[in-house]
């Protein structure tokens, strides 16, 4: 079984055609699969689509009447999963707003069967392509990026707060019975790249990357993003982690240049 978790708000037109690519994909992968969608207090039709699908493919929908914003969505969309996901199978994440293609799940439940306990569809992986992301997005995307790699470097992965990922459901079990709901946690978007450190900073976890096509030109609607409270929320969570390791922010970035001036050393 697939599990197949979505968060939306105001999604009624990418989520029309997205679900139906989703059936299609699934369609030629032949592998049970159910969809979860958490809608977060959408104020369009996107209630309403979801409720016409739910005739054509399996889909559990739970309904915030206020939005909660994306870490709540998570914690709940995960408890959803979880209550019926055995510990090996995958559990895939991903937008509602038609930007991600589905047919990514398969090359996700290649990698998946190939042992992996994490697959990230990453627009930094060799192949990947970015078409129609506002210059503020690539400019955050890829600073998150470059400072999340260098101050907690996870071996295989370059796209840290991309949403569009698989898991072993066993893996996210065992990150919440650790965590409790602190596994997710934070302001906004940046929850998903805390999601993301804390699974990998257990022990044994085999992480991989796929590439993905970002087709931003097809999203339908604007964007939820907000600047600033992502910032401070990405901020926090370098604090957070910081914290983890026994030191502040200021001696985490001190004790990675002394790292990477002796590697210099060693290579001059």
């Amino acid at each position: 079984m697939i599990h197949i978790l979505m968060p939306a708000y105001n999604e009624e037109e990418g989520l029309e055609k997205l679900l139906g690519r989703i059936q299609l994909a699934m369609r030629h992968l032949k592998e049970d699969y159910h969809v979860y969608i958490v809608n977060d207090g959408s104020v369009d039709r996107t209630r309403e689509v979801v409720e016409c699908f739910q005739e054509l493919i399996p889909i559990t929908l739970h309904n915030f009447e206020r939005n909660q914003g994306v870490t709540m969505v998570f914690r709940k969309g995960f408890e959803l999963v979880l209550d019926k996901a055995s510990d090996d199978e995958m559990i895939v994440t991903l937008d509602s707003d038609n930007t991600q293609t589905p047919f990514v799940i398969l090359d996700f439940y290649k990698k998946f069967h190939e042992g992996s306990d994490i697959v990230i569809a990453s627009r930094f992986a060799r192949g990947a392509a970015v078409v129609g992301v506002p210059w503020f997005r690539n400019i955050l995307s890829n600073g998150v990026a470059f400072l999340l790699q260098t101050l907690f470097p996870i071996q295989g992965v370059r796209d840290y707060s991309t949403f569009y990922r698989a898991y072993r459901a066993g893996l996210v079990r065992k990150g919440r019975e650790k965590y409790g709901e602190e596994l997710l946690a934070g302001d906004g978007f940046s929850s998903m790249a805390g999601f993301l450190l804390k699974l990998c900073f257990l022990d044994g976890i085999k992480v991989k990357e796929v590439p993905i096509q970002l087709r931003y030109d097809l999203k339908e609607g604007g964007s939820n993003i907000r600047i600033f409270r992502t910032i401070k929320g990405y901020l926090k969570m370098i604090r957070f982690f910081c914290r983890i390791q026994n030191q502040s922010v200021p001696q985490k970035i001190l004790s990675v240049l002394a790292g990477r001036c002796k590697v210099a050393a060693r290579q001059s």
